[in-house]
């Protein structure tokens, strides 16, 4: 009998393993308001510590944060596709040997002007199981090509800008920035910040870059040139590449000062712009992408962005042509 009692207290003890090891465990569904989302980041922050936990929520929306030592947290889902806002609950109580239940409810965030983001979700979920290791090119190189769902940076670090950027962009977010350039079919934001489809098609000399927004292309030279001295200043800018091992590496210099710049963020910029891009494939189904974007007459230290775009190998490029049946000035509320 007393064998047969203390193996019971430790199948016990081993349904959690929060009662051996001290820690606790949150537990929830992620939802949107026409159902669970798939494939979302869940990030809690330690209050204490500031260590970040990192959880995906299952097909269902379930989600769990496990083995988390006892304390309070912030709890975050970034921004999924284009419209839905960024989700943040503070002091979530963890305590040890005990689980917190957290249901999380995604709301629409000021860029529901441009949709609903089911298509971007059912994307996501439909290459959950691309798995494989990167291709390359004959010649070596780390093969880019394909067609990529793009995401934003799930911390982004605010921008640190000189006072008379700041007041624009007070002025940007006070008008629920209906002022930006693609509500008037002008070219958008020349950064790969927006979570769209992207297609690289990749030659040894030129990497084209498709995108569902104006201009719609952009042009990477890795022939070896450099930037013409007296460029005309472009919405896209001039851009070369080399690389650096398996890490491709895009400067781009040439900008004229009408684009906001980051998806959702509108930040203002001067001609002295300078992105620096770095695009790795660590496997064949996501690229990583880091961004640092340069402007001393803006910023007073670089703007970094960093993101985790997955393949999607299934989907094509679709035409997109801002002047046809533009409902952004409607729904902004500028008719």
């Amino acid at each position: 009998m007393k064998r047969i009692a203390a193996a019971v207290i430790l199948l016990i003890l081993g349904l959690d393993g929060h009662a051996q090891s001290g820690t606790g465990a949150i537990r929830g569904t992620v939802r949107l308001p026409d159902g669970p989302v798939a494939r979302a980041t869940i990030q809690a922050k330690d209050g204490s510590s500031g260590k970040v936990f990192i959880a995906t929520s299952d097909m269902s929306g379930q989600f769990a944060l496990t083995d988390l030592p006892e304390g309070t947290y912030e709890v975050s889902v970034p921004e999924l596709g284009l419209t839905t806002a960024r989700f943040v609950q503070q002091n979530v109580s963890v305590q040890a040997g005990t689980t917190t239940a957290l249901d999380i409810a995604l709301q629409k965030g000021n860029f529901a002007t441009l949709g609903d983001d089911n298509a971007y979700l059912a994307v996501r979920k439909k290459y959950t199981n691309v798995r494989g290791p990167a291709p390359r090119t004959p010649d070596g190189r780390p093969d880019l090509s394909g067609m990529w769902n793009g995401s934003i940076d799930p911390n982004p670090e605010p921008a640190s800008m000189l006072p008379w950027a700041n007041e624009v962009l007070n002025q940007r977010r006070a008008t629920a920035f209906r002022d930006q350039p693609f509500a008037l079919c002008l070219p958008g934001d020349p950064t790969p910040t927006i979570p769209l489809f992207y297609k690289f098609v990749q030659t040894r000399g030129l990497m084209v870059l498709l995108f569902e927004h104006d201009p719609h292309y952009r042009q990477i030279f890795l022939d070896g040139r450099v930037h013409p001295k007296d460029a005309d200043p472009t919405w896209m800018g001039h851009s070369v590449g080399r690389w650096e091992k398996d890490t491709l590496v895009v400067d781009t210099t040439g900008f004229n000062d009408k684009s906001w710049l980051i998806f959702a963020t509108g930040l203002p910029h001067t001609e002295m712009l300078h992105m620096v891009e770095r695009y790795r494939r660590p496997d064949l189904g996501h690229l990583v992408v880091d961004l640092a974007l340069e402007d001393p007459g803006t910023f007073t230290k670089p703007v970094e962005r960093h993101m985790t775009w997955e393949l999607a190998p299934g989907e094509e490029i679709l035409e997109s042509i801002c002047n046809e049946n533009n409902k952004f000035p409607e729904n902004a509320g500028l008719k």
